[in-house]
């Protein structure tokens, strides 16, 4: 009994150490959830801290995957391009990807997490949905 009791503790605690370890930076959320028109921050959120940041790019690397990503920023920090590289996909330059009058205006549809309320087409719900970008 004494032993069943220990080695749930154990279980326990090794779980509750390991829940808040899931990783951001992944190729499915660097794909689908970074969007053009994102402010840093929101693309901080989303991918966690970058391994370096430049005044207008950002650098994320998996090292055991070997893998990097990175994304590119206007002026006013909002996303103008992105690009994934790893041993089966080297995209084109981010820099050419979008181009500043392509962007949504300020606030229009960058944010994967927003609650678009009762008038904006969400119903109201609060419910988190993942956004597709789509070439």
């Amino acid at each position: 009994m004494k032993r069943t009791l220990l080695l749930l503790l154990a279980m326990g605690i090794i779980a509750g150490l390991t829940a808040g370890c899931e990783k951001k930076f992944t190729q499915k959320r660097f794909d689908t959830m970074i969007v053009k028109g994102q402010t840093k921050m929101e693309v901080e959120k989303i991918l966690g801290k970058p391994d370096a940041r430049w005044e207008t790019s950002w650098k994320w690397v998996d090292f055991d995957k070997g893998a990097s990503g990175k994304v590119v920023f206007d002026k006013q920090g909002r996303v103008i391009g992105k690009k994934w590289t790893d041993s089966t996909r080297d995209d084109p330059d981010p820099e050419k990807e979008w181009t500043e009058d392509e962007l949504p205006p300020a606030g229009k549809g960058t944010n994967p997490y927003e609650d678009k309320g009762a008038g904006g087409g969400g119903g109201g719900s609060s419910e988190k949905t993942e956004m597709m970008v789509t070439e």
